[in-house]
């Protein structure tokens, strides 16, 4: 069931940065953030719980340059009038919209029910742990994907 929920939110990913965020997008392969040039400093991440007949939990990692660019082009604001509240605020939604579609679309026996989308702090992620590395025009993001 992990690789057809995988296949699901590479999907929704697709879909939705495309759609509502108008960034087309690429996969990679698995790295730790590290090997992707994301850092602590400079790199934003929320995380996302669900449950149902699979459980776990999904973070989502992304450059701050990149969190800028997908809140003005989704809010149709110019960046100056945004703040960090809409930095997160919008992080926070493109993963959940990216988990109920992907959850959505996922064949299970028990309805899945989202956790809500909170900041992440990356320091307390291993730092082995593999990300799905998404390609932007000039950034990536990783998403990681645990299952209990």
């Amino acid at each position: 069931m992990k690789t057809q929920l995988m296949k699901a939110m590479k999907t929704s990913i697709s879909e939705v940065m495309e759609t509502m965020f108008f960034l087309p997008v690429e996969f990679g392969q698995t790295a730790a953030l590290s090997q992707a040039g994301l850092d602590a400093q400079d790199t934003m991440a929320c995380r996302l719980s669900f449950s149902g007949d699979i459980s776990g939990h999904v973070i989502l990692a992304a450059p701050e340059s990149l969190v800028l660019e997908m809140a003005e082009n989704f809010m149709g604001e110019p960046r100056e009038q945004l703040s960090r509240e809409h930095l997160t605020g919008t992080l926070k939604e493109m993963l959940n919209m990216v988990c109920g579609n992907a959850l959505r679309n996922t064949p299970a026996n028990t309805p899945f029910e989202l956790g809500i989308p909170d900041i992440a702090d990356l320091s307390e992620i291993a730092p082995d742990s593999r990300f799905h590395m998404i390609e932007t025009d000039g950034a990536t993001l990783g998403m990681l994907l645990h299952t209990d």
